[in-house]
């Protein structure tokens, strides 16, 4: 069995705007369900974080290769479903019951190939989406990219412009897309580019604020805070980095 996945058991930093709305929503929506993909990862684990921390859901369910290690609020509410994501069958019962999906599934080229990355980026993120729709789950939440273009020469902006445009047209009553730029958080692997990057932002910011990078916490909070918006007709909704920054500021 894999070692596990330690989720930080701390409270997330929440803020006034975010616990009302956590709180009117679960009294306008009793018994609402989660389910996270890509729950082991950094925007992932912000997600489940802050999901279990609102309170507002019932359950939240992480579908996942390797168990999670959780002792914060609710961890009653935590559980977790071993996933294949190539068993579609099986993705679309264990989806079953669930009223909103977190899809934070991603890779690099660099960690699985070419190949590997858009199995993964794509294919398990549309096998994922297609069982939530047709378990019929009402609010579809995905982690993208800033620049994801389904035209892009570039083949990870491509591949996540792809996931979004067919998302859009599948006929969730609600879908929202999260376009993050570089994400910023204590990775268990340092990458070379990633540090040399990391050292350049605070200039960077200085003449692109709230355009090169967000932490991977704003952008977990900002899915999460979205899910509590009243939405009363269908709608496909995205989100650029300055507008989570923005969500995020004004919430506190």
């Amino acid at each position: 069995m894999s070692d596990p996945v330690a989720v930080d058991a701390d409270k997330p930093v929440l803020g006034s705007e975010f616990a009302a709305q956590a709180s009117e929503f679960k009294e306008r929506a009793p018994g609402q369900s989660a389910l996270v993909m890509g729950a082991t990862g950094q925007v992932g684990r912000e997600v489940v974080r802050h999901l279990l921390a609102s309170d507002a859901f019932n359950k939240v369910t992480v579908f996942t290769r390797r168990p999670i290690e959780y002792t914060g609020a609710n961890a009653d509410k935590l559980e977790q479903k071993n996933v294949d994501y190539e068993n579609t069958d099986q993705l679309e019962r264990d989806s079953a019951g669930h009223t909103h999906a977190f899809c934070c599934l991603g890779t690099t080229r660099g960690k699985s190939g070419s190949d590997g990355f858009y199995k993964v980026d794509h294919d398990y993120a549309l096998n994922a989406a297609r069982a939530c729709k047709a378990a019929g789950v009402e609010h579809y939440s995905i982690c993208s990219s800033s620049g994801a273009d389904k035209d892009s020469r570039f083949l990870y902006t491509r591949t996540k412009g792809e996931v979004d445009a067919e998302l859009q047209g599948m006929g969730f009553p609600r879908v929202s897309i999260f376009r993050p730029a570089m994400l910023l958080c204590k990775r268990d692997e340092a990458r070379l580019l990633e540090r040399i990057a990391g050292a350049l932002l605070p200039a960077v910011n200085v003449v692109l604020p709230d355009k090169v990078s967000i932490p991977t916490s704003t952008v977990a909070w900002a899915m999460v805070s979205n899910a509590f918006k009243r939405v009363d007709t269908p709608v496909s909704e995205t989100f650029s980095n300055a507008q989570m920054l923005q969500a995020f500021r004004a919430g506190q």
